[in-house]
């Protein structure tokens, strides 16, 4: 599923070698930086330090038994963890002197753990939903006003339409960003519109400010939103929220593919993209999340879904 406005973006983490954390740990050796110029040593330091938080994770810590961890002069621990206070990562308790990780530091998980546990928790449910509707399957997140796509697995079929893990999209256009636009209030929604305005895509992308505000109603009303030929000429998709334990919507799940193969299965695969984001919202906690998992849905020309 492409964007012609918006370039694809692959995110590739690559993993640092690291020494083991241990009490008496050893610093990265100095010649490391002659051996790899993209490594910066500066990182394993302050790595080192976070690891000694996670090695004493009941009580704050002293700057000698921070030393002693990670094997490094004072002095240094002392500016690395001067520095990492400045900017609200570490707080230290005044009459003890000792450190501790603070609040800002776990919002760093915090914000991106819903969107982690969406990609896991739902890669075997979209895996069969790819199966039982033979199209390509999207969970994306709203980003900024803008739709990232964070899972995306493929259409087994020659003829496909699939969009890129981090690929960037329009929300207006696409069903996925509808669920997400519908979760905002109207006024949210028009600053979106402000912000990245209302591009005509396809043959039938909306256009007009009052019109995606209906759609958005359309879409909370029936739970599920569709695009026809909105985002690409020829293609449709249908799409459901995903919600976390305190109800709200965090992502959502699609099925998109070739118009000519979704207007057979288009009523079904709206129903079957409401079971799975039903199934992936209990399974986050989400309150009176129906599973679905008895209403599997008979897809004219795909098998059944496996339990």
């Amino acid at each position: 599923m492409r964007s012609p406005q918006f370039p694809s973006h692959t995110v590739n983490i690559m993993p640092l070698p690291r020494a083991k954390a241990s009490p008496g740990r050893k610093p990265t050796t100095p010649n490391r930086a002659a051996r790899d110029k993209n490594f910066i040593a500066l990182t394993d330091k302050v790595f080192g330090v976070l690891e000694a938080f996670s090695q004493n994770p009941k009580a704050p810590i002293t700057l000698e038994e921070i030393t002693q961890s990670v094997g490094l002069a004072k002095t240094t621990v002392h500016r690395l963890l001067y520095s990492m206070k400045k900017i609200g990562y570490v707080d230290q308790n005044e009459q003890s002197g000792k450190y501790m990780l603070a609040a800002k530091f776990f919002e760093l998980g915090r914000a991106m753990l819903p969107y982690q546990r969406v990609a896991a928790l739902a890669r075997p449910l979209l895996e069969n939903l790819r199966i039982r509707c033979g199209e390509s399957v999207h969970v994306g997140v709203l980003d900024k006003g803008l739709v990232t796509y964070i899972a995306v697995l493929e259409s087994q079929n020659p003829y496909r339409c699939a969009a890129v893990i981090g690929e960037v999209n329009y929300a207006h256009s696409t069903a996925i960003g509808k669920c997400l636009l519908a979760e905002l209030s109207e006024q949210q929604v028009e600053e979106v519109i402000r912000e990245h305005g209302l591009p005509k895509l396809a043959r039938n992308t909306i256009t007009a400010g009052t019109q995606l505000l209906e759609e958005m109603r359309r879409v909370r009303e029936e739970g599920v939103a569709t695009n026809v030929e909105e985002n690409i000429d020829g293609v449709i998709c249908v799409a459901a929220p995903i919600r976390d334990q305190t109800g709200e919507t965090v992502a959502a799940l699609s099925v998109s593919g070739p118009a000519i193969r979704m207007e057979i299965i288009l009523d079904g695969a709206k129903q079957e993209v409401k079971r799975v984001g039903a199934r992936i919202s209990a399974m986050l906690g989400a309150p009176g999340a129906d599973d679905g998992s008895r209403a599997v849905v008979t897809l004219p020309g795909h098998p059944t879904a496996v339990q």
